[in-house]
């Protein structure tokens, strides 16, 4: 499976915390770990780790953390040929904190992601070439990502996009995504309809209407819901103890794509990206909580199911 990943790279500073402190509130005796991360390097980084060829296109800024940040993609197996340097601005920052109940907040600066612009695109239009998919977030500028999900449908390679940060998406730009992968805030931001007054079934068809051939919506400990023209699925999450969901998004999204990228979704290819999210989310941070390809194997075992991917 050759896989194309555009998008973010940053360095997170995380504090693990007892509770989210309040506005104005300080919350101490916490722990701190520092770590790589940015939606589109932790996506990356799980599609290489399970089993993906992948390429990734990111901006760098001019800082300690660029040549820390190729070698370290280097080291998973990842193409960095089309990784570009911002001299002039710093790399993107993450600043995280988690509570003992695993949950969390973030807040970025994005520093060189800001500078993936549409100009650059064609420093990495080769990229595009003989992949079976391109997996992109919205870390980056909007009408980069999109122009680039036009011209990957162009030279017949399928799209996959995770909208996360949450935006709204425009009916070109929807019906180039092969794969709409959104949580419950981003399902609702971007057809406009809220849980508590429709019925996931309802926002997903707003979703396919508006253009996306799949939609796949992310529930949390509450499973998923996939919705295409032709069927729909809905699978329950695997239950384990969660101490950190930071990776659970991305490392679903990166084990998706190597499991879709040359196949249609069916359950087993749900099955295989909900219990690499599951493994994430009971390990701390970002890329240090994705797993390998052999951990998702076992644990799809000791769950009584069988993998092919």
């Amino acid at each position: 499976m050759k896989i194309l990943v555009i998008g973010s790279s940053n360095i997170d500073m995380v504090a693990q915390v007892e509770y989210l402190p309040a506005p104005g509130q300080t919350v101490g005796n916490g722990t701190f770990m520092q770590a790589f991360g940015g939606k589109g390097a932790n996506q990356a980084v799980a599609a290489a780790r399970l089993g993906g060829e992948v390429t990734f296109v990111s901006s760098l800024g001019n800082d300690m953390y660029s040549k820390l940040l190729i070698e370290h993609f280097q080291q998973e197996g990842i193409n960095t040929d089309f990784v570009l340097i911002d001299t002039e601005k710093s790399t993107g920052t993450a600043l995280i904190m988690v509570s003992a109940d695993a949950e969390n907040c973030i807040a970025v600066t994005p520093g060189a992601n800001g500078s993936l612009l549409p100009d650059k695109i064609a420093q990495f239009t080769s990229a595009l070439d003989n992949v079976d998919m391109l997996v992109m977030q919205a870390e980056i500028p909007y009408e980069t990502t999109k122009q680039l999900a036009i011209l990957a449908k162009q030279k017949g390679v399928k799209v996959m996009l995770n909208p996360a940060p949450a935006c709204a998406i425009d009916p070109e730009f929807m019906s180039n995504v092969d794969i709409l992968v959104v949580n419950e805030t981003e399902a609702e931001l971007i057809s406009q309809k809220r849980f508590n007054e429709y019925s996931i079934e309802d926002i997903a068809q707003t979703l396919l209407q508006q253009g996306a051939k799949q939609v796949l919506i992310t529930l949390g400990s509450k499973g998923l819901y996939l919705k295409t023209k032709q069927k729909v699925i809905q699978l329950d999450a695997f239950k384990v103890k969660a101490i950190d969901t930071t990776a659970a998004g991305d490392t679903f999204c990166g084990a998706l794509a190597v499991a879709s990228a040359c196949k249609d979704i069916d359950e087993q290819v749900l099955r295989f990206a909900s219990a690499a999210a599951a493994i994430s989310v009971t390990r701390l941070g970002a890329q240090p909580a994705i797993p390998s390809l052999v951990e998702v194997k076992d644990f799809i075992q000791q769950h009584n199911y069988q993998s092919k991917i």
